[in-house]
């Protein structure tokens, strides 16, 4: 019983830690970002033993299970869909910022041949000691 609620806390800190994460992601903010994504490779081998002892599946509701264990499962379910949606934010933000390199590489590639349009040629250096 002990291990379940500790569980519950863990997964309510992990909910916690995962939408500070998605409003990183939305602000940019890279470094908040890995901070909260350090904390959560923290969290994630101490949710995994208290599952353990919590017993065998303490997100299965049967006849035996206690009240928390519905509760357990919805908190799963949650986190689950909190993080699907930090990686789509994140997702987007990768094509937003892949499509917004493609444009300057265009652009570089766009001045350097005006440069080579408008700047007089270079003489060779062999003509200069004939």
């Amino acid at each position: 019983m002990a291990a379940e609620s500790e569980l519950h806390h863990a997964l309510t800190e992990w909910g916690r830690l995962a939408e500070a994460e998605g409003q990183a992601i939305r602000a940019g903010n890279w470094s908040f970002v890995a901070d909260c994504q350090h904390a959560l490779a923290q969290l994630r081998p101490i949710i995994n033993r208290l599952t353990v002892q919590a017993g065998p599946n303490p997100t299965r509701q049967d006849s035996s299970s206690t009240s928390s264990r519905p509760s357990l499962r919805a908190m799963a379910m949650e986190l689950l869909e909190l993080e699907r949606r930090n990686l789509a934010w994140l997702e987007h933000r990768r094509q937003t910022l892949s499509a917004h390199v493609k444009q300057l590489s265009r652009t570089g590639r766009n001045l350097r041949g005006i440069q080579r349009s408008y700047a007089p040629p270079t003489p060779s250096a062999w003509s200069s000691f004939s």
